[in-house]
């Protein structure tokens, strides 16, 4: 007896990288745009999700910064690759593998916060006071601390809705290092001279705009399922 394999939902994932990526990576120097260190690229995936759409924040970074991360070199929750071989064996869990489940949950969260902004942040802020400017805060996917020589990884889901809202124009993800005041994520504040900024390229986010629009033009059977798209 078979089972049917769902066809992939993914729409779209917009891709953004520096020089210094092109060069490891072996991408186009001529699609690499100037980042902000220690940012070497960006992607959002865009999936359909059981209520609608769904947007995960990938980040590249230089290996060497400092993140304040769990002990582990490298962590992937199982509920972001719950579809993926050999976790969709797992049907209805037991309770085990439940509380493992909701352990990775805990490990991952308050580790980054996401600000859209309508200017860019100067000085600190806390989420709810800040007039120009919403927040997210989600558990993190997964990251590898260095996933390729000198190139870490982290990715969270991020709102698509909040993103596409043309008014916000500079876009930042911040985290804390291991010298940054504790529990300011947890609290909602940031300051991009006590954490680690990551300027998201508005090339991306635009890109990401276009995307969902055009997701939403097309009928089902119109689904983008290359393998990804360059913004710059």
């Amino acid at each position: 007896m078979t089972q049917d394999v769902p066809s992939s939902n993914l729409i779209n994932t917009g891709f953004s990288y520096s020089s210094e990526l092109a060069a490891k990576f072996g991408l186009s120097e001529d699609d690499a745009i100037l980042l902000q260190a220690p940012l070497l690229g960006a992607a959002i995936e865009i999936k359909e999700g059981i209520s609608g759409k769904v947007c995960l924040l990938h980040i590249l970074y230089d290996a060497k910064i400092d993140i304040r991360l769990p002990e582990a070199q490298t962590i992937q929750a199982l509920g972001s690759n719950i579809d993926v071989f050999p976790n969709g064996f797992l049907e209805r869990p037991d309770k085990e593998i439940r509380q493992f489940f909701a352990a990775q949950v805990g490990t991952l969260a308050n580790r980054a916060l996401l600000r859209y902004g309508i200017n860019a942040l100067e000085g600190e802020a806390t989420s709810g006071k800040d007039a120009n400017g919403s927040y997210s805060s989600m558990p993190l996917h997964g990251y590898n601390r260095e996933f390729v020589p000198g190139v870490g990884w982290l990715a969270m889901s991020i709102n698509c809705e909040l993103a596409a809202r043309e008014e916000y124009r500079y876009t930042a993800l911040y985290l804390e290092s291991n010298n940054s005041p504790s529990n300011m994520i947890s609290n909602g504040q940031v300051n991009p001279s006590k954490m680690i900024e990551f300027q998201i390229p508005q090339a991306l986010i635009e890109g990401m705009r276009s995307s969902l629009r055009a997701a939403t033009d097309e009928p089902p059977s119109g689904i983008r399922r290359n393998r990804y798209s360059v913004f710059k």
